[in-house]
């Protein structure tokens, strides 16, 4: 608090000493918004500070004609914090989330448990009690120290941008300390930004759950589509080009059914861009989408592209680890996204093709697709990310023609639909529809739906949702098909991309020199590898013996900077070594987390521990990579065999 004076015009006159101006500094450096807030917060009286007969500062929170809350004890608010703290485990936590600040005791507590690598996430909605903390307690070392993140809305897009950075910490323990007497003073916002970071916990260990089960699937399909990806054209070209200019994109939810037909009116004046889902029956309709998009790994997908005309002008846009059975099938032009281990491939061609950020699905890739394009607004049509009317996916899609053979006078194809969403029974999420009504969604859609609302935080363009059904998406207007195409699509689109130009085959020689030599590159790694191991094992057996541990110790810093000599193609083996990657990185925070518990010998032993299992998985991932390029090189030429063939 300022200094007490009866003398009004001295109120913001502070003692030399008085910690406010240090923890603002600190806290500017680190989050502007949140110092502006807290400094041009006048001083409140609903805040009443006095001293603890410990001698250190004590809090009492009064809401407007509410009977006040004593925040911290007027004993000890010290040993009160330490208590409290004594009921959560920070052991091998990254992520802290603590609801409540107070005058901070329980926070520098939690913190000084923590790892050093933890990050606390520290709510307080309570301006005036943030404040209060700022001016009576100096928490500048703990702000600056970036292991301290001060958050005062319990907004689901903030949280989702302030979390982001830290998505494989969610993969370990997580720890919630609630602070009883700020939760009773807000207990609403406290509940809102549970919430939130429970949405957030979901989304990313599906998001790290997806990127180890995939990680060879992945590196194998991007293999396999290299002739696509060195002979396609770059998205560089279609950078803006659709600037200002509308984009609708069609997804397959149950709610397309009922306004599909009104896109016959858009087209010619909008962007139209189709996910795999939906191009078929859009060409039926008699609608012809200027991109479709598509990124999913099973071949199970070219069931979207198996009856499409030859004549077809609408272009892919893909991931490179899409399906190749998915490119073979499509009869149009394709273009392939940027790709950071396909260029690390071939490396050699220098081939920089532009990027898209990473999608889970492909409407997200088709909203990707659609900034890039510089289209505003982007509409969304069919995007229910939820079961509207006890559908799952819009009448009409491939889906019914997998089902066909088992429909019949006893079951129809809306008892198709509706197994389909009770299979999902255990992962069924209870949420407000677009019109606030109650309705059901299941993890994985609603793991999407916090993507595309980050998204839509993020984005300069206007987003509009005219999927008229489905969950309600923060950050998107609601409006109807109808309206949005009166309001937006008001004249033909203009502006249009260089011509694709066609798959060029030139790179296809330089594709297998750079193949070539990433396997003979994997085949360095694995014998590496396979010399670091007995070092390793010796250090493990001979842990007391340093004399001979730091012999072995010599011998393999000889062995790392061969391998420092291949760190382009290590980066590839370790695409193939996620599930291992994580464990190395759980193995990780849980030594940091032993600090001061254990003596160095120990320490050492776990490190060597860590390092057995991490240098086998690299070596059994090196081998398997000397497979995949024989396998890729054997499709490459069989590759331009055929399209030899075709041409000729």
């Amino acid at each position: 608090m300022t200094t007490a004076s009866a003398d009004r015009s001295l109120r913001y006159i502070l003692p030399p000493d008085a910690p406010l101006v240090s923890n603002l500094a600190a806290l500017w450096a680190v989050d502007p918004a949140l110092a502006e807030t807290i400094e041009l917060a006048s001083v409140e009286p609903h805040c009443r500070v006095e001293t603890a007969r410990s001698g250190e500062p004590t809090v009492s929170y009064h809401a407007d004609g509410a009977r006040g809350v004593l925040l911290h004890s007027r004993y000890n608010p010290r040993d009160e914090a330490s208590r409290l703290v004594d009921t959560v485990d920070t052991n091998g936590a990254m992520l802290l989330f603590v609801h409540g600040l107070g005058l901070g005791y329980h926070v520098e507590e939690l913190i000084a448990r923590a790892g050093r690598e933890a990050t606390t996430f520290v709510f307080e909605p309570v301006t005036a009690v943030m404040r209060a903390a700022l001016e009576h307690r100096d928490l500048s070392k703990l702000i600056t120290s970036g292991r301290l993140q001060l958050v005062n809305r319990a907004d689901k897009s903030d949280w989702l941008a302030r979390l982001t950075p830290f998505m494989a910490g969610a993969s370990l323990p997580v720890v919630t300390l609630r602070h009883a007497p700020s939760v009773q003073s807000a207990g609403e916002a406290h509940a809102a930004a549970e919430r939130a970071i429970g949405d957030f916990l979901a989304y990313a260990r599906t998001s790290v759950t997806t990127l180890v089960v995939n990680g060879r699937r992945t590196a194998q399909n991007i293999l396999h589509n290299l002739p696509w990806y060195a002979g396609s054209p770059s998205l560089a070209r279609l950078h803006n080009v659709h600037a200002g200019e509308p984009a609708i994109i069609v997804s397959a939810g149950p709610s397309l059914r009922k306004n599909k037909h009104l896109l016959r009116d858009a087209a010619g004046r909008c962007v139209l861009i189709a996910v795999q889902t939906t191009l078929q029956p859009l060409l039926e309709l008699g609608v012809r989408p200027d991109f479709v998009t598509s990124l999913d790994y099973h071949e199970i997908s070219t069931r979207f592209f198996e009856k499409l005309p030859a004549d077809l002008e609408t272009e892919l846009v893909a991931e490179p680890k899409a399906s190749d059975k998915v490119l073979e099938l499509f009869p149009g032009p394709i273009s392939l996204l940027g790709n950071e281990f396909a260029d690390s491939l071939l490396s050699e061609l220098g081939l920089a093709k532009t990027r898209l950020r990473a999608g889970a699905t492909v409407a997200h890739l088709a909203f990707y697709l659609a900034e890039h394009l510089g289209c505003d607004p982007i509409i969304f049509v069919g995007q229910d990310l939820g079961f509207s009317d006890g559908l799952c996916y819009t009448p009409g899609t491939s889906y019914e023609d997998v089902w066909r053979p088992e429909l019949g006078r006893f079951c129809t194809v809306e008892m198709k639909q509706w197994e389909q969403i009770v299979r999902d029974r255990p992962i069924l999420r209870r949420v407000q529809d677009h019109a606030g009504r109650p309705a059901y969604t299941e993890e994985r859609l609603f793991t999407y739906l916090q993507q595309f609302e980050r998204d839509f935080a993020a984005t300069r363009a206007r987003v509009i949702d005219a999927t008229e059904g489905g969950i309600l998406k923060r950050g998107a207007r609601p409006m109807s098909l109808r309206e949005a195409i009166d309001q937006y699509c008001t004249r033909p689109c203009q502006r249009r991309a260089a011509p694709h130009g066609g798959l060029n085959l030139k790179h296809l020689p330089a594709v297998l020199d750079c193949l070539s030599r990433r396997r003979r590159e994997a085949g360095e790694i694995g014998q590496i590898s396979r010399e670091t191991l007995p070092r390793l094992e010796e250090i493990r057996d001979h842990i007391a013996d340093q004399a001979r541990v730091n012999r072995a110790i010599a011998r393999i810093d000889q062995l790392r900077r061969q391998l420092d000599g291949l760190a382009n193609c290590y980066e590839l083996v370790t695409q193939l070594t996620q599930q291992s990657e994580l464990q190395r990185f759980k193995t990780d925070r849980a030594i940091a987390a032993a600090a001061g518990q254990i003596d160095p010998t120990e320490r050492q032993r776990r490190q060597v521990m860590r390092d057995i299992e991490n240098v086998s998985a690299v070596g059994a991932a090196a081998a398997d990579l000397v497979t995949l390029m024989d396998e890729a090189m054997d499709r490459v030429r069989r590759f331009a065999a055929r399209r030899s063939g075709r041409a000729a």
